[in-house]
């Protein structure tokens, strides 16, 4: 038992080690050796989980690379593959995770249909395995983002509200929790897709503003480079009014958010 404790313990380590790699644009490529290791030593020591947790980071490597480098469909086929293979030997939020990264590679790919049906399947799943860490709030974000590509408007405005109220709660009981953190701004940046959408640019500004103070305050490196395409594509920087807009928004859906 002692012996088992430590090979994991020094896996997690590998994995974290990866994890590091891949979040690096520069040494993406070099995180995919160290997952393919982790699935070998987790399969020689019958750890499913860590043989789905292998796949699931290796999954994110290739989609990762595709973002960043060559927008190939190859490799976002190669991920959804790997986070496919993934979920079917995790458990609990890592299976929720699995499933989630399933909808977001085809949604690139612009499968919507296959992306909701992700998505729901994700929801499905958070009942299935009880999870609690408020994950439901983002999965929410991101079928907001499907319908609002698909300008079905009012289904998007559903499904934000639902995101809100779920993760304004969360980060309420967790205010430290850097997951909540990185889904809430997702949220927010969702948000300012979608009043852009709808030609509402005064608060698109006002969400995309929440979510750059959310990503420069818990430094979300992924969020930072996302909040300043949709700066551009609203065709303006931030202005000083944006942070009076802000605060008059608080106020006008204090019920739910921060």
């Amino acid at each position: 038992m002692k012996t088992l404790q430590l090979k994991s313990h020094d896996i997690r380590k590998i994995l974290i080690f990866g994890e590091s790699l891949r979040e690096n644009p520069k040494t993406i490529l070099f995180s995919i050796p160290i997952f393919i290791f982790g699935i070998l030593f987790y399969f020689l020591i019958g750890d499913k989980e860590g043989v789905a947790g292998s796949l699931g980071h290796m999954g994110i490597s290739f989609k990762n690379y595709h973002k960043h480098f060559l927008q190939k469909d190859f490799l976002l086929n190669i991920a959804y593959f790997l986070f496919e293979k993934s979920s079917l030997s995790a458990s609990g939020e890592g299976k929720v995770s699995a499933i989630l990264h399933a909808g977001q590679t085809v949604f690139v790919l612009e499968d919507f249909k296959t992306a909701i049906s992700k998505y729901k399947e994700a929801l499905t799943e958070i009942s299935k395995e009880k999870v609690t860490t408020g994950i439901e709030g983002y999965i929410f974000s991101h079928l907001a983002t499907v319908e609002i590509k698909k300008k079905d408007f009012k289904k998007a405005e559903k499904y934000l509200d639902r995101a809100l109220k779920v993760l304004a709660l969360k980060i309420k009981e967790k205010p430290d929790s850097l997951y909540l953190h990185i889904w809430f701004s997702h949220l927010e940046l969702t948000y300012g897709e979608y009043f852009l959408a709808i030609g509402k640019k005064r608060e698109a500004r006002v969400w995309t503003e929440k979510a750059k103070q959310r990503a420069e305050k818990y430094d979300l490196k992924v969020r930072k480079h996302d909040v300043s395409k949709l700066f551009k594509r609203l065709g303006e920087n931030t202005n000083m009014f944006l942070f009076v807009a802000c605060a008059g928004y608080e106020v006008a859906i204090g019920k739910f958010y921060l």
